[in-house]
């Protein structure tokens, strides 16, 4: 009976056994083949250069860089190594010895705490499978890494691993990610630079040095450890290495990410496609990086200004500075009204949203959050349980090449880690009086002159928009008579420009419009007061037209794109044609450097360049403007909340919106030369006394301005004496 049994228990042992192996044959030869890696190509990122070749950032479906093995430092791969494959270089594929530990590491503890995967069966797992956690998959990882190591030697599967690993932030890669964390090279990282990155595989968005530290650095000094422990290196490399500070660079000349690259990826994928996705492209394009650099700046500090007077504490660079922030506030026993706090959304239901301050609960009704829909808000306690939302305080700036249309500089906001809407091209607001300008040049062109008269006494007008009789009132509310256009535009009169729209008409005004970009203006008399709604980088390139004096240049932004190979994808360069004539377009100009010499942009006098330029406000300060150039550079900046909300009383065009004009171009200006805006052989200037409205001479002051030539007053101040004389 015991030899039957016998039999009966080798021959199931042997049928068992048989379909294991031939199971283990069928998968072996149903997965797919490693020589496939062997011309595997992975998505990479592109590179992005400014207007002087100088390397900008990148761009692509992924943020990596292929590095070769012999690129790669011994202390970076022995760092991963130490801490994701002890036995790298002895096993065959499969650590036998990892997956006993790696069980009863985890029967003891009850969950899983520790993996025996090998570098290899990550590799195999990533490149081929799915990452479902099941022992079929499990199994065929297994049969997959072995395949993989009779395949390749150990130092390219190293390579392949090395460059396909995923290291948080966006980075594919430790090239990537060296550039992300520090700001430099995978060949120029100190030892306990490789060992944050050899870390952060096992969980990078857990251990992610930028956004926690503390985490960070203990698992950085975990891998140091393990380094140690293997013999990778001595007592005394540990010692110094694990004492040293992170040291990551939130902010380097790698740049993977901002408005302005957004822009080239949107353009540079939906042009080429399968082509972009594949990366390795090298995108050239008109941005000055100095200039770029610039913009931010003056953007941010501005924007902090406004925060100031407008009572918000502070403005966040990350969502982590509202959580650190809403935690601050726990020892705070009771809200005073009127301060402001960081409040934790609990639910948006479209109009009532419920916050919390550290167990204190409140009900806010607003129309919309902020965009950026964050975790954290601004809250202002009102008393008696009443809070007020404030939304974020956001702005744009655009500048570009008045006689070329070439983007020199674009920021879409204060902070990109904290919101990457892009404002300067997607959000679309009201004007203000900056729309001005277009009546003005619109009544120019109907043979009226700077110093031409409007009536400005207001007047009740139909307007469709608002669907009742309706009368303009001016920001000083104070009331006038007649006015000079070049006082009323420099002076920024609501009800003269309003008088100004209805004397020459829609008609031309809209036609105007059309020729400078602004195809969506309404025969609305609201129009004069810019009840339109314009993205900043629209506006911008309308005074683009009046800077050159008529000439309307194609917005660009690149100006060459070479794919792998060599091949000149594409190259562009400025295209610009006459839309208007540059007599009386030059005349506008004139009227708008008045703006900037004796009218409501008259900070930018401190530049002590030829600049001009106009202010814009709407109703209830929800958005402050201004548009301002020289005879080389036009740059538009805007400001406001992201919710169309008053940012307070007084903060006009001049008070929120110029001082980051300002600040931008003194620093963009000196790239620049210092000269006049050239005058049209049609045009002169002519000295014209403002009180009379003749032209000066010996017996009266006068002021220069210009004149489209036969248009200027026929008489002197003397003429006009001997006039009055003789009655």
């Amino acid at each position: 009976m015991l030899k039957k049994l016998l039999i009966l228990l080798t021959l199931l042992t042997a049928v068992l056994f048989s379909v294991l192996a031939g199971v283990f044959v069928y998968v072996y030869r149903s997965l797919p083949d490693p020589k496939l890696l062997e011309s595997w190509q992975p998505p990479q990122a592109s590179e992005v250069y400014d207007d002087k070749g100088r390397y900008y950032g990148s761009i692509g479906a992924y943020r990596r860089f292929y590095v070769k093995i012999d690129r790669i430092p011994p202390h970076v791969i022995n760092a991963f190594i130490a801490v994701e494959d002890k036995n790298f270089w002895k096993h065959f594929g499969v650590d036998p010895w990892a997956v006993v530990r790696a069980f009863w590491a985890n029967y003891k503890a009850g969950r899983i705490v520790q993996g025996g995967s090998t570098i290899t069966q990550q590799l195999a797992k990533n490149l081929f499978l799915s990452p479902e956690r099941t022992l079929e998959r499990k199994i065929k990882e297994a049969i997959l890494a072995v395949k993989i190591e009779r395949t390749f030697p150990k130092e390219k599967i190293l390579e392949l691993y090395l460059n396909q690993i995923y290291l948080g932030s966006g980075a594919y890669g430790v090239e990537a990610a060296a550039q992300v964390y520090f700001g430099k090279h995978v060949w120029e990282l100190t030892l306990e630079e490789a060992a944050l990155l050899a870390g952060l595989p096992k969980a990078p968005a857990r251990f992610n040095p930028f956004y926690n530290p503390e985490k960070a650095l203990k698992r950085r000094n975990y891998v140091l450890k393990r380094m140690l422990e293997e013999g990778f290196i001595t007592p005394q490399e540990y010692e110094e290495a694990v004492h040293k500070p992170l040291a990551v660079k939130k902010e380097n000349k790698y740049r993977h990410s901002d408005y302005f690259l957004d822009l080239v990826k949107e353009y540079v994928f939906r042009k080429y496609g399968e082509l972009a996705y594949k990366g390795r492209l090298k995108i050239y394009t008109t941005v000055d990086l100095e200039l770029q650099r610039a913009a931010e700046q003056s953007l941010k500090e501005g924007l902090k200004r406004v925060a100031r007077r407008v009572g918000v504490p502070f403005l966040p660079e990350s969502e982590d500075d509202m959580a650190r922030a809403y935690e601050k506030q726990k020892e705070i026993k009771k809200l005073k009204r009127g301060k402001v706090y960081v409040a934790r959304v609990l639910s948006y239901d479209g109009e009532r949203l419920e916050l919390e301050v550290h167990g204190r609960r409140f009900t806010a009704r607003v129309k919309a959050l902020p965009l950026s829909g964050h975790r954290f808000v601004f809250i202002r306690y009102l008393g008696r349980g009443r809070v007020e939302v404030i939304p974020d305080l956001e702005g744009a700036l655009v500048s570009v090449e008045a006689r070329t249309g070439a983007l020199k500089a674009l920021v879409g906001g204060r902070s990109y880690a904290y919101s990457q809407f892009n404002r300067a091209v997607k959000a679309y607001r009201q004007p203000g009086s900056s729309i001005k300008p277009v009546i003005y040049l619109a009544a120019l062109l109907t043979g009226k002159t700077q110093i031409s008269v409007v009536d400005a006494s207001p007047r009740a007008y139909y307007d469709p928009s608002k669907g009742k009789e309706w009368v303009p009132k001016n920001y000083d509310r104070r009331t006038y008579g007649k006015l000079t256009l070049r006082k009323a535009l420099a002076k920024s009169i609501n009800t003269a420009a309003v008088n100004l729209l209805d004397e020459v008409g829609f008609e031309i005004v809209l036609e105007v419009g059309r020729r400078l970009g602004l195809e969506n203006l309404k025969p609305y008399y609201s129009l004069a007061l810019g009840t339109v709604e314009v993205t900043p980088f629209r506006l911008t390139y309308a005074y683009q037209v009046f800077a050159n004096l008529g000439k309307r240049c194609k917005p660009y932004f690149v100006k060459k794109i070479v794919a792998p190979d060599g091949r000149v994808l594409e190259e562009n360069a400025p295209s610009c044609k006459e839309v208007l004539p540059a007599p009386e377009t030059r005349v506008l100009v004139d009227m708008l450097r008045a703006v900037v010499l004796e009218g409501t942009a008259v900070k930018a006098r401190s530049l002590g360049r030829v600049v001009a330029g106009k202010t814009g406000t709407t109703d209830d300060y929800k958005d402050a403007w201004f548009i301002g150039f020289s005879p080389h550079l036009v740059t538009g900046v805007w400001v406001g909340y992201d919710v169309k909300k008053s940012m307070g009383r007084g903060m006009t065009g001049s008070r929120a919106a110029l001082p980051v004009w300002i600040a931008f171009m003194k620093r963009a200006l000196s790239f620049y030369p210092d000269e006049d805006f050239p005058l049209p052989p049609e045009t002169g200037v002519f000295l014209i006394n403002e009180a009379d409205l003749v032209l000066a001479d010996e017996s009266c002051p006068g002021k220069p301005m210009v004149f489209v030539k036969g248009t200027e007053p026929r008489i002197t101040c003397s003429d006009l004496n001997a006039l009055i004389s003789v009655k």
